[in-house]
């Protein structure tokens, strides 16, 4: 079977299939409503809603060139904001679609009414199933019926405005917004349906032709058109009806034409109606099913639904799902309500689509150039975000309830069955990556050539063995900027009375000072001693750094009972009160260095890890290799994204840099094994997480066969905006 779609639609069949999605039931039944809630004003609220759709047909026309696939707006947020979200959309964008061509359907039975007494659902049932046949039989066939219906209808229409636009009076225009401003915004939201159809040609990008020309040029005129002919006929409406039997009328398009046209007139507008109403429901069927097909093809929806007929060249099973939907809710749903449900997701999902266009713009992909660019960018789409979310606050509380719902569905759909099967990320990610990385690419480049940072603290225990010791001074001259001093914190001093910070000697820590002059022998060390004891050592320790303005604290990394746990649970309140970046040391003692592995680098601690390691390895004469595992599923692109952002790091750092970019299904495992051979590895971890040396000392430094030097950021961190650390926090 074929999973591919023919391009067999021109020009004209984009507009008419975009004109048809948009004439129905928004004109030809809601002007009545409308009127009941803003009066004569109903008149800008038609076309203030052509405004707030406008950006996101520009942003769906351009993504549409640069993505011509079924799909529409579920591909582009999906593509966009990852399969979640792009789950959500196509789900929820889905159900408003048929929820409004079902209502378009049940329409019909106020206009067959002007003929005779009808039974509406049996009707409406069996014209969607004629429905779903022509869109079964192929899209030319469809497009060809739709673009009959819609000449008729707009021509019909046109002529009704011509007509009835002499029979005006200016009377009926008074008080023009009775209700203020909220009340046009009210009637904006309740009308804001009648365009939703405007964009849903993108659904069909895949069965046009040229449709880097096509799909811009059909979405842009058609909503160009209607901007002016719905108010142009809310306008003639409005002008010859009284607004108060305005309000209570669900066919005011024939009662309109009854007050100036003969009997014979009335009963076209009427047939008219009908046509409109059935074109509106075909356009949403053959747009609607397209979605279920895009998500089978990436996954999130099974592989039946993505089964093109080789004969008629159209996903037969998805049609028949999405009529059979339709036929459902014609017979068991009061779809009026349905429909306004429908409207206030079809809000939040064109909210998506300008996202979704500021992500595909910001990531600055390569394959990513579409044909059409939309103008006033991002300007344009700030203010159509803006527009949507104003209009979904004016629906009343049912409709937001019912769209979060949908949202609810989506979401749970996604876990159950779409979760195991997603194998992509989202350009929005990526860009949010993207500036990430920059950022922290600009703070290695301080920290490594920056202005010199203040002392090493390195806080030593009294029961430190000689190998640790000199690991520990070894390690803390080497990063140690030039012309700074290094100071050895010796905790648990033996002096009586106050204790707290001292740097004059008692005969035990005079032995302390010659012992480390023994140790580190061959070090080119300048220690400034430092001894704390007593009660209240914490507090005076705490003001001792503030007022020396210690940005880095070395020590070892001694999980475990008796006075090991002390000084563990000592170094615990220090790197939870003292506002300095924490180095801890492993168990492992150091040998020769001359391979330094930084592990998990691509993340926002990379600035500490990679210039302490830039200034280990420059001591030591090694070189760096900057290790990341990404997901098994990560697609290509990101492999190359983190290989070029360990090359850029590479040319900031003062010794060899090499990249080491691997895919994998257990990160930890893959980890251990890649970093096997070298001599001293980096980890990373900041205080906000709330993590202590032996959770990644254990999980990790214990696999490894190298010292695990743990680098636990606090300073770089905190200096940054609430915003990128909270974003940070989901891109490490």
């Amino acid at each position: 079977m074929a999973t591919q779609l023919q391009r067999d639609l021109g020009l004209y069949a984009v507009l008419t299939i975009s004109l048809g999605a948009m004439i129905g039931s928004g004109i030809f039944v809601l002007p009545g409503l409308a009127a009941a809630i803003a009066g004569p004003g109903v008149i800008f609220a038609y076309f203030l809603a052509g405004l707030i759709v406008l950006p996101a047909a520009l942003s769906k026309s351009e993504m549409a060139t640069a993505m011509p696939q079924a799909g529409g707006t579920y591909l582009y947020i999906d593509r966009a904001m990852g399969p979640l979200m792009g789950t959500v959309a196509g789900i929820g964008v889905w159900f408003s679609l048929v929820f409004k061509s079902a209502f378009a359907l049940v329409g019909l039975g106020a206009y067959l009414n002007i003929f005779a007494s009808a039974s509406v659902k049996p009707v409406a049932v069996a014209l969607a199933a004629v429905l779903v046949v022509l869109n079964i039989l192929g899209v030319r066939q469809s497009g060809r019926f739709q673009a009959v219906v819609v000449s008729i209808v707009l021509g019909t229409l046109i002529v009704l405005v011509v007509t009835g636009v002499g029979s005006v009076e200016s009377v009926r225009y008074e008080p023009l917004l009775d209700g203020g401003l909220k009340s046009l915004l009210s009637a904006t939201g309740l009308v804001f349906v009648a365009y939703a159809g405007v964009t849903k040609v993108a659904g069909v990008a895949e069965e046009v032709k040229r449709p880097a020309r096509n799909i811009p040029r059909g979405i842009l005129a058609s909503i160009v058109l209607m901007m002016a002919l719905y108010p142009a006929l809310v306008f003639v409406i409005v002008g010859v009806t009284p607004v108060a039997e305005l309000a209570k009328d669900v066919t005011p398009m024939a009662t309109a034409a009854g007050q100036f046209a003969p009997t014979w007139a009335v009963d076209a507008v009427a047939i008219v109606a009908v046509l409109a109403l059935v074109s509106m429901a075909n356009a949403g069927l053959l747009a609607s099913s397209r979605y279920p097909f895009a998500m089978s093809r990436n996954r999130l929806a099974p592989a039946a639904f993505s089964i093109v007929n080789e004969r008629t060249a159209t996903p037969v099973t998805a049609i028949m799902i999405t009529g059979g939907t339709m036929i459902l809710l014609i017979v068991f749903f009061p779809l009026i309500e349905l429909a306004k449900l429908a409207s206030a997701f079809t809000l939040l999902a064109f909210t998506l689509v300008n996202l979704a266009l500021i992500a595909f713009r910001e990531s600055k992909l390569d394959w990513y150039r579409p044909p059409f660019r939309s103008p006033l960018y991002p300007w344009l789409q700030i203010a159509g975000i803006a527009g949507a979310l104003v209009l979904v606050s004016q629906m009343g509380v049912v409709p937001i309830v019912g769209a979060i719902v949908i949202v609810a569905g989506g979401a749970l759909w996604y876990e159950v069955f779409g979760r195991s099967r997603a194998s992509r990320e989202s350009a929005g990610w990526d860009a949010l990556r993207i500036r990430a990385r920059e950022r922290v690419l600009r703070d290695t480049d301080t920290a490594i050539h920056g202005p010199a940072a203040a002392s090493v603290l390195l806080a030593i225990r009294r029961e430190v063995s000689d190998a640790r010791l000199h690991d520990l001074i070894r390690l803390g001259t080497s990063v140690l900027r030039d012309g700074r001093e290094l100071e050895l914190l010796r905790i648990g001093s033996d002096r009586a009375g106050d204790g707290g910070v001292h740097d004059t000697a008692t005969d035990e820590e005079r032995h302390f000072q010659n012992r480390v002059a023994t140790v580190a022998a061959g070090i080119d060390v300048d220690a400034h001693f430092v001894y704390v004891g007593g009660r209240d050592w914490r507090r005076q320790l705490l003001e001792y750094t503030e007022q020396r303005d210690i940005q880095l604290v070395m020590a070892e990394a001694v999980p475990g009972s008796g006075i090991r746990r002390s000084f563990a649970h000592d170094m615990q309140w220090l790197s939870d009160h003292v506002p300095s970046d924490f180095l801890f040391l492993g168990n492992r003692y150091l040998d020769e260095i001359d391979d330094i592995a930084i592990l998990g680098s691509g993340s926002p601690l990379d600035p500490l890890k990679v210039d302490v390691a830039n200034r280990i390895a420059a001591a030591e004469g090694a070189s760096l290799r900057f290790l990341h595992v990404l997901p098994a599923a990560a697609p290509g692109r990101e492999v190359v994204s983190m290989r070029d952002y360990h090359r850029r790091l590479a040319g900031l750092i003062d010794v060899p840099g090499v990249s080491d970019v691997i895919r994998a299904d257990d990160i930890v495992p893959a980890l251990v094994h890649r970093a096997r051979g070298a001599d001293l590895v980096l980890l990373g971890a900041s205080r906000s997480r709330l993590i202590f040396v032996g959770d990644l000392v254990d999980r990790i430094g214990a696999q490894l066969d190298a010292p695990v030097l743990l680098a636990r950021a606090h300073r770089a961190v905190s200096e940054r905006p609430l915003a990128d650390r909270v974003l940070e926090r989901f891109l490490e």
